[in-house]
């Protein structure tokens, strides 16, 4: 099965299983195993998807920082390059973003942010996930002053 889009994102949120739904994409269609493992080792609380702003996140200019050989930065933008070209007719999976500490952070989705923004598109779908209450209250409160 394929777990990568924001309808997929939306069936298992409906059904509260946002979080399962998190881990199933993190573990197939995401590739990204590491990360979903680290959100497994404590209690997190989770948030959406929700068509969300996000300039509010910022991003990075060139290439990501933790890219350093040449070939890497290149692939990096190749990706970008694919997914601008098929943003306006793809189902593409919500951004991943944590909030800690008073600061946003996209631990999935950094090729679809940056092809975002080139394409000057602001809103899109966003899961926000926090290792504390106190947080969730700020990403529930959040999202009620953007709707």
């Amino acid at each position: 099965m394929k777990y990568g889009s924001t309808t997929c994102a939306l069936e298992y949120a409906g059904r509260g299983a946002i979080e399962e739904w998190v881990q199933l994409f993190l573990r197939n269609d995401g590739e990204n195993l590491e990360f979903a493992d680290g959100l497994l080792l404590e209690k997190r609380y989770y948030a959406g998807p929700i068509l969300t702003d996000i300039t509010v996140f910022g991003i990075e200019e060139g290439a990501p920082s933790y890219l350093k050989e040449a070939d890497e930065i290149h692939r990096f933008f190749q990706v970008v390059e694919r997914m601008k070209s098929i943003i306006p007719d793809w189902d593409f999976p919500p951004l991943i973003v944590n909030y800690a500490f008073g600061r946003f952070e996209i631990n999935d989705g950094r090729h679809r942010n940056i092809a975002l923004h080139q394409m000057n598109i602001i809103q899109a779908p966003v899961i926000f996930w926090t290792s504390s209450e106190e947080d969730h209250r700020y990403i529930t409160e959040f999202i009620r002053s953007t709707e």
